[in-house]
C-alpha cells in the first residue's frame, strides 16, 4: 500500500471513528504546515464529506459539511498520552494512529483543534478559569499512575541538570556576549540570574521528590500548545514532551497571576488532591525559576530581531527573578 493510501485511510477512519460512522469522505485538499524542528511532516488536511446514503453512496448537497484534521509522525509518547486522555474525558483532540504499537515515530492524525475558533472574540477570563478547570482534571486523574504509564519518562535531577547544563547555560553564554544584552535587561537582573542557575538543580529537590504530585504532565505547556476550540473549550495539543512527574513542572507556565494559581488550587481540591498553602507556594516558586531558565533559552538566540521573542525573555527572566509566591 502507497503512502497516500495509507494516509487516506487513516484520515477516513478518524471520520467514521469520531465525526460519524455514515460520512463519506467526498474529497481531501492537504497543505504543509511550518512548524517547530520536531513536527515531522506534519499536514493540514480539509475534508469535503458527504452523509451516506442507503445505496452506500456518498449524498450531496445541503447536508455536505468539511472538517479540518492534522497529521504527523508522531513519536509514541504523544500517541499513548493522547489516548489515554481522551478516553478520560480529557480537554485533548481525538486522534488516530495507524499503528498505535509502533515504538518509533508513525502517523497520527489529530483533531484541529482550532480550525473555527476566532481569536478575536474570545472571553479571556471564562477560558482561564476553564483552562484551570481542565489541567487540574488530567493531573488528578492521572496521579499515582506509574504502573499503568510505563512509558513515560520520569523526571528527575538529571533532567533537570540536562536543561541547564546542556541547553541554557550555552545559550546564556551566547547572548551575554552580544554588546546590548547587560544594556537591555540590566546586569543586576542577569546576576541574580545567573546565581539561580548556579543552584536550581538542588533547588529542585523538593519539587522531585514531592512523589504525591506525581502525574502525567505535560512538559511543554508554551502558548502554542494550548489552543480554543470553537471559542468555548481550553485544549492541550502536542504531547511529545508528555513525563511522569509533579504536577508544579506544569502549572507555572499556565499561571501568571496568584489568582490563576489559587483557581488551578481550587479546582485540584475538588478533584480530591489538598496541597496546603504553603507547600503549594514553596514548590510553584522554585518550579518556576526552573521553567523560566529552560524555556528562555530559544529566545535568547533571537531576542535582538525579534520583538515578540524579547518580550517572552522578559517574561521567562521574571518567573526566575520574581516567581509568584517568592
Amino acid at each position: 500500500m502507497t503512502d497516500s493510501c495509507k494516509l487516506t485511510g487513516l484520515l477516513k477512519d478518524t471520520v467514521y471513528c469520531f465525526v460519524s460512522p455514515d460520512a463519506q469522505v467526498l474529497s481531501v485538499e492537504s497543505s504543509p504546515i511550518s512548524a517547530g524542528s520536531r513536527a515531522v511532516e506534519l499536514s493540514r488536511h480539509r475534508l469535503k464529506l458527504g452523509v451516506s446514503s442507503g445505496e452506500n453512496e456518498a449524498s450531496t448537497g445541503a447536508s455536505d459539511s468539511e472538517i479540518s484534521l492534522i497529521t504527523k509522525l508522531a513519536n509514541y509518547n504523544e500517541r499513548s498520552a493522547l489516548s489515554r486522555l481522551y478516553a478520560q474525558g480529557a480537554k485533548v483532540p481525538f486522534s488516530l494512529s495507524n499503528q498505535p504499537q509502533c515504538e518509533g515515530r508513525s502517523l497520527l492524525c489529530i483533531q484541529d483543534v482550532d480550525d473555527q475558533t476566532d481569536y478575536s472574540r474570545l472571553d479571556i477570563a471564562a477560558l482561564e478559569a476553564k483552562e484551570m478547570q481542565a489541567l487540574a482534571y488530567i493531573h488528578s486523574k492521572n496521579l499515582g499512575c506509574r504502573e499503568e504509564v510505563p512509558w513515560l519518562p520520569v523526571v528527575d535531577e538529571d533532567q533537570i541538570a540536562v536543561a541547564v547544563g546542556h541547553w541554557w547555560k550555552p545559550a546564556w553564554k551566547a547572548a551575554k556576549s552580544h554588546p546590548d544584552f547587560a544594556g537591555t535587561f540590566g546586569a543586576e537582573r542577569l546576576a541574580e540570574i545567573e546565581s539561580v542557575a548556579e543552584g536550581i538543580v538542588s533547588a529542585m529537590v523538593p519539587v522531585i521528590e514531592d512523589t504525591a504530585t506525581y502525574t502525567m504532565i505535560h512538559n511543554d505547556l508554551n502558548p502554542g500548545n494550548v489552543l480554543v476550540h470553537n471559542n468555548e473549550e481550553v485544549y492541550f495539543i502536542d504531547w511529545e514532551e508528555a513525563c511522569y512527574g509533579s504536577l508544579f513542572l506544569d502549572i507555572p507556565m499556565r499561571c501568571s497571576s496568584v489568582r490563576q494559581a489559587f483557581a488551578y488550587k481550587k479546582y485540584l481540591n475538588n478533584y480530591g488532591l489538598e496541597i496546603p498553602d504553603a507547600k503549594f507556594a514553596e514548590l510553584f516558586a522554585v518550579a518556576s525559576r526552573y521553567l523560566g531558565l529552560r524555556y528562555m533559552c530559544w529566545n535568547l538566540g533571537v531576542w535582538e530581531h525579534n520583538e515578540r521573542a524579547k518580550a517572552d525573555l522578559c517574561k521567562y527572566m521574571d518567573m526566575v527573578t520574581r516567581p509568584l509566591f517568592s
